[in-house]
């Protein structure tokens, strides 16, 4: 099991996470990184987009590598693009 501590700073260049804060989303809409900001860590994120369609926050699932695998957005990729939506659509009036 992994934890990031609540409050915890991270680097924005390295993770899942940070990769879809600057911007770096591919094709696919999602993100994903494994072993590189910790060893054995694999993630994958989505970006959620505010009102002006920018980047505003990212939605991730990261874990064990060897639970999540090694190519953790082939399984969970769909789940962080549907979680992101259904935030983004929250975000906007009506």
């Amino acid at each position: 099991r992994t934890i990031v501590p609540v409050g915890a700073a991270l680097p924005l260049d390295v993770g899942s996470a940070g990769r879809v804060l600057l911007g770096e989303v591919p094709r696919t809409g999602w993100c994903q990184t494994v072993g590189e900001r910790e060893p054995g860590v694999a993630s994958v994120s989505a970006p959620v987009g505010g009102l002006d369609g920018e980047v505003v926050a990212a939605v991730s699932v990261s874990g064990p590598t060897d639970r999540l695998g090694k190519q953790p957005g082939k399984v969970h990729g769909e789940a962080v693009l549907a979680a992101a939506a259904e935030i983004d659509a929250a975000l906007r009036p009506g």
